[in-house]
């Protein structure tokens, strides 16, 4: 696969070029809709709410990376988000730039709302795959486990946790090569 086949959308406050791969800063205010002819596109934690909102074909191929399945409030959410970064963290250098962090407040706001588990189900299953972390104890957790078995969803474990790492990126590129 072609690197320019393949569209990425960054998890929250980080930026499209830290995965190596063409995307949309959705989280700066350059970032407002999906305008690619890309074949698959990959959303990581709630990059992959942005894809499921947007009007993309569904017979695309789409990679998950932790996405956000179960509803929750926005206070359970920012709870978990302090936990992600007093926990797990990452790098500050990946993030967007603090001018753009209220866009990304908002964004975020609004991408919760988004059904995922049931726009996912509008995706015909040979074309999704998806990747969760098997230490992502706070978006994609063991809850979130539970709903893709009970909904009879493919998902791959790999070491790692919520944030994208050295195995994700491995994992993706293996499923890029088939």
């Amino acid at each position: 696969m072609n690197k320019k086949d393949v569209y990425v959308l960054p998890g929250t406050i980080q930026c499209a070029k830290n995965y190596g791969y063409d995307g949309l800063d959705i989280w700066t205010k350059k970032g407002k809709e999906i305008i690619s002819d890309a074949k698959i596109f990959i959303g990581h934690s709630l990059g992959a709410s942005f894809i499921l909102k947007s009007n993309i074909n569904r017979n695309c191929k789409f990679i998950f990376i932790n996405p956000l399945l179960e509803k929750r409030c926005f206070i359970v959410h920012f709870i978990n988000w302090l936990r992600f970064l007093i926990f797990e963290g990452f790098p500050i250098k990946k993030a967007v730039p603090v001018k753009y962090w209220w866009h990304t407040f908002r964004q975020a706001l609004h991408l919760l709302n988004v059904d995922v588990l049931g726009q996912i189900k509008k995706i015909p299953q040979e074309n999704i795959i998806i990747i969760r972390g098997k230490y992502d104890n706070y978006f994609c957790d063991k809850e979130c486990v539970e709903i893709l078995k009970a909904n009879k969803i493919k998902f791959i474990e790999v070491e790692a946790g919520h944030d994208w790492n050295e195995n994700i990126k491995n994992t993706v590129e293996d499923i890029l090569k088939k």
